[in-house]
C-alpha cells in the first residue's frame, strides 16, 4: 500500500506540473469606496443624509412617468418589467464574455 501512494505521487507530480495555471479571481471591490463613490456627491469624505436619499428621489422620479408625485400599479410594474430587461441583457453580456471560467477537469 505503501509503495501504491510512493508510486502515485511520482507518477502524478509531472501530471500536474503541465496544469494551465488557474486565473485569478477577481478581487472583491472595497464596499466603504463603493458606498462613497456612489452617495458623496460632493466628495467631502462624508455622506449627508441629503446626498444619502438623492437616489432614492432620482428613482422615484424615474419610475413616476407621469410625474403626479404618485406611483401607481402600472408604473411599479413598468419600472421592474425595466429591470428584468436589464438584468436579462447584462447576463447576456456575461455569458457572450465567457462568464465564469470554469476550471478543467482533472
Amino acid at each position: 500500500m505503501k509503495k501504491t501512494i510512493i508510486a502515485l505521487t511520482l507518477f502524478s507530480a509531472p501530471v500536474l506540473a503541465q496544469q494551465p495555471p488557474m486565473p485569478q479571481m477577481p478581487q472583491m471591490p472595497n464596499l466603504e469606496e463603493l458606498f462613497f463613490k456612489q452617495f458623496d456627491t460632493d466628495q467631502d469624505g462624508q455622506v449627508t443624509k441629503e446626498e444619502f436619499l438623492k437616489p432614492s428621489e432620482a428613482q422615484f422620479d424615474h419610475m413616476d412617468s407621469n410625474n403626479d408625485g404618485i406611483l401607481d400599479a402600472s408604473e411599479v410594474k413598468a419600472f421592474n418589467d425595466e429591470m428584468k430587461k436589464r438584468v436579462q441583457e447584462m447576463r447576456q453580456q456575461f455569458e457572450q464574455q465567457g462568464g465564469m471560467q470554469t476550471m478543467p477537469p482533472r
